[in-house]
């Protein structure tokens, strides 16, 4: 949202909102130079969470036959869930979703919940009450289990896929008879996109497993990350086909419940059915409500990503920001509040070693977990000004400047850009840069 102000001096300013957490921030920046705020418009539905729900499960997307028209009383029937670092809008209609499992013959002693948290901390009982309903937490709570993927016991190991991945799934997973995958489908930055075998491989298996995939990420030649390993892209992404080999490994029978949502937490469309079709047919509904046109690349990108909890959660919208960057020497002021700080496994130390050409080379023998986002930062971090709770120590390690205001950063992205001759900087806001992925209209995702 932008409004004009004309100061004193006579320069025309414009005011720019942005999310913060569940706040605002206000900035008055040059109008001369300003592209436009592109937000998201995504479509309006007035049928309800548990409508949608109901339509979809009823209407499953390819598969021969529903499997809650079958006698599915004996059936040991686990839940994946995801954690609290991926919103999914599952508490608007889990109530509805168990009621249709027990209406369909489940016994509730049968039902269990898997928590997938691929490499992240274990959720808190507060996280989990808001991801399940403390309603459906306390009926639950005995049959809520959350791996530990340190723990080599608590995973069967599968063998490898053709890549060379070695598959560990958490046991629990091998025990069940039908597995529901729940999760929300999102643009992903190199898993091409979440939901679907995502709460699998990561989301199930053991850090052996995670690393090897992530790895897959990194060019076999160069020191720069693999050229199929992009935004939205499935086929042919050897991450992506890597993920769905390792679940299938498994052979067991899926059935997913995928919702798309709106940033402001909004269910706009739910998928249920086979795990590559119906996904499929969420991502193609997906790309239509993620993707913005935008006239063209910019100098100066001005990013929030929204709520986000810790860096790793918010890089995916410095790499949506980064889309909509004029190559080579556009800047970002990217907003994240990051109150528990970078995330992710081990994710400081390599930032400390601070040689692309050293991680690489480590991640083609051993992988790692996040070690594909630590390349992506240090190329992108050198052009971000960050406004963020994180302390300017961390951001200095990734290669960023922190900033106390959007004006103070987007004064120090001109001072910068001056130096390398341009001195009318282009500039574009994208509020919900973590759902929001620009495109000009030739080079569409």
């Amino acid at each position: 949202m932008q409004e004009k102000q004309n100061e004193n001096n006579h320069i025309e300013k414009i005011k720019i909102k942005v999310p913060y957490k569940s706040k605002e921030i206000i900035a008055y920046l040059p109008e001369d130079g300003y592209r436009g705020s592109f937000a998201l418009q995504w479509p309006q539905t007035k049928v309800s969470p548990e409508n949608l729900f109901m339509e979809s499960i009823q209407n499953p997307i390819g598969v021969l036959e529903n499997p809650f028209n079958k006698n599915i009383h004996h059936l040991n029937i686990s839940i994946a869930i995801s954690d609290s670092f991926r919103y999914t809008g599952i508490e608007l209609f889990i109530k509805n979703m168990m009621n249709y499992f027990i209406s369909c013959g489940a016994q509730p002693e049968n039902l269990k919940f898997l928590v997938s948290v691929g490499s992240h901390r274990p959720p808190t009982e507060t996280e989990l009450k808001s991801i399940l309903t403390p309603e459906i937490y306390d009926a639950y709570k005995q049959n809520i289990l959350v791996p530990n993927p340190e723990d080599l016991q608590q995973y069967e190991y599968l063998g490898r896929t053709k890549r060379g991945t070695p598959v560990y799934i958490y046991k629990e997973v091998m025990k069940s008879d039908l597995l529901i995958l729940t999760g929300t489908i999102l643009y992903h930055y190199f898993a091409g996109f979440g939901g679907g075998r995502k709460l699998i491989v990561p989301g199930l298996s053991a850090l052996p497993t995670i690393r090897y995939n992530h790895a897959l990420s990194i060019h076999p030649d160069k020191c720069e990350i693999h050229p199929d390993v992009q935004l939205g892209k499935l086929e042919g992404n050897p991450v992506a086909e890597d993920l769905l080999e390792a679940t299938l490994l498994t052979q067991k029978n899926y059935f997913i419940i995928n919702t798309v949502i709106s940033p402001d937490k909004k269910i706009l469309n739910i998928f249920c059915g086979d795990i590559v079709k119906a996904h499929k047919a969420g991502t193609e509904y997906a790309q239509e409500v993620y993707s913005i046109k935008i006239p063209k690349p910019v100098d100066i990108v001005i990013a929030s990503a929204g709520e986000a909890k810790n860096f790793l959660q918010s890089h995916k919208a410095l790499v949506n920001a980064w889309q909509a960057r004029k190559k080579p020497y556009g800047k970002i002021i990217f907003i994240a509040p990051c109150s528990e700080g970078l995330g992710g496994y081990q994710f400081k130390e390599w930032l400390r070693k601070r040689n692309p050409k050293q991680l690489v080379d480590h991640l083609r023998k051993n992988g790692e977990v996040n070690g594909q986002t630590v390349i992506s930062t240090l190329e992108k971090a050198v052009n971000t000004y960050f406004l963020t709770e994180m302390d300017e120590e961390t951001i200095n390690l990734m290669g960023g400047q922190k900033i106390k205001t959007v004006e103070e950063g987007f004064h120090l992205a001109c001072k910068d850009l001056k130096k390398v001759g341009i001195s009318k900087p282009s500039w574009l806001v994208l509020p919900h840069a973590s759902y929001s992925v620009p495109y000009v209209q030739q080079n569409k995702q």
